[in-house]
């Protein structure tokens, strides 16, 4: 209940402030119609899309974040682990190099070129972690996923660098936001993200029993190659519709899990939708401040989480070392 109301205040204040700013009261009014016509269009057209889109991404990469750590037992494992960021990266840099303007799915022309470029990454690392063997483990999936990150990285600056006209747009999208973006992106995403959390959800009992080790999880009866080829496979779904709807945005998935891990525990069942709301709290609060902090210059909202995460984690590693990230 209080990850629901911290939800509701950050929506709140996603619809209150901005150029015009607007008390509580005003704000929520607005909401329903009441008031300025003129203030009303502004908060139900602009303001809260803008606030369903960071709460849905954010909800997405939270989520998923709890499901990286618990299927590979660590602490550090994000949403992008397996290289669906990169594969996304890839993609939509390609789609804004060569000037590709037919969308299809809802998506616009730079969010499928993302979104199948997140799902085709992940088929690549998989193969190449020897998951069509079904004798892998998660290391090798990791190492697979660095890789092939990197791989994607390399690629993406030799595009840039060769096409440097479309340098601003590129850049501003790696580096994520919700400028540009409506209920048609939104739409076009919901439902892949949706499916990877109801997935996620679905497979909290086994993400449990992963976190005793493989060796007692074979002893129970489960398989977890196959439980991490495929809960791995839906939620790289979800993060792939996500980086395709808002870009690349980091250290949501990393740092919403371990907040509630400390709220709810390590249960998946609770952890998992803890993490959601955590993770939609933070990014409406980051986008809200990335779009007020400097106006009318808009941030990049990865650079504001970026801002927010990257000391976090440097606090808490300085402070415990790794174990005190579990």
């Amino acid at each position: 209940m209080g990850l629901f109301i911290m939800l509701g205040l950050a929506f709140i204040s996603a619809l209150g402030f901005g150029a015009i700013r607007l008390s509580p009261a005003k704000a929520v009014a607005a909401l329903f119609g009441k008031g300025n016509d003129d203030v009303a269009a502004l908060i139900v057209d602009l303001r809260l899309l803008r606030a369903c889109l960071a709460a849905s991404t954010g909800a997405a990469l939270a989520a998923s974040g709890a499901v990286f750590q618990g299927l590979f037992r660590n602490p550090l494992a994000d949403p992008y682990v397996i290289g669906s960021s990169g594969g996304s990266a890839f993609g939509a840099v390609c789609a804004i190099a060569l000037g590709w303007s037919q969308g299809a799915l809802g998506f616009s022309a730079i969010g499928l070129a993302a979104f199948l470029g997140g799902m085709a990454a992940t088929v690549v690392v998989y193969i190449t972690a020897g998951f069509g063997r079904l004798k892998s483990d998660p290391a090798s999936l990791l190492l697979a996923g660095t890789a092939l990150s990197s791989l994607f990285s390399a690629l993406v600056s030799i595009i840039i660098a060769l096409k440097d006209k479309s340098l601003h747009q590129a850049w501003f999208w790696l580096l994520g936001g919700f400028s540009g973006r409506g209920y048609r992106e939104l739409s076009a995403s919901a439902p892949a993200m949706l499916i990877g959390f109801v997935l996620s959800m679905a497979s909290s009992r086994q993400l449990d029993l992963l976190a005793v080790g493989d060796e007692e999880a074979r002893s129970l009866g489960m398989r977890p190659d196959m439980v991490r080829m495929l809960v791995g496979s839906f939620t790289a779904l979800s993060v792939s519709a996500a980086v395709a709807l808002a870009g690349a945005i980091g250290f949501v998935g990393l740092v919403a899990p371990h907040l509630a891990r400390r709220l709810v525990g390590p249960k998946h069942l609770r952890l998992i939708p803890a993490s959601a709301l955590i993770g939609a709290s933070l990014l409406v609060l980051a986008d809200t401040l990335a779009r007020t902090a400097f106006a009318p210059v808009e941030l990049p909202v990865g650079a504001m989480t970026a801002l927010i995460g990257a000391p976090y984690f440097m606090y808490k590693i300085a402070r415990r070392g790794l174990e005190g990230l579990k």
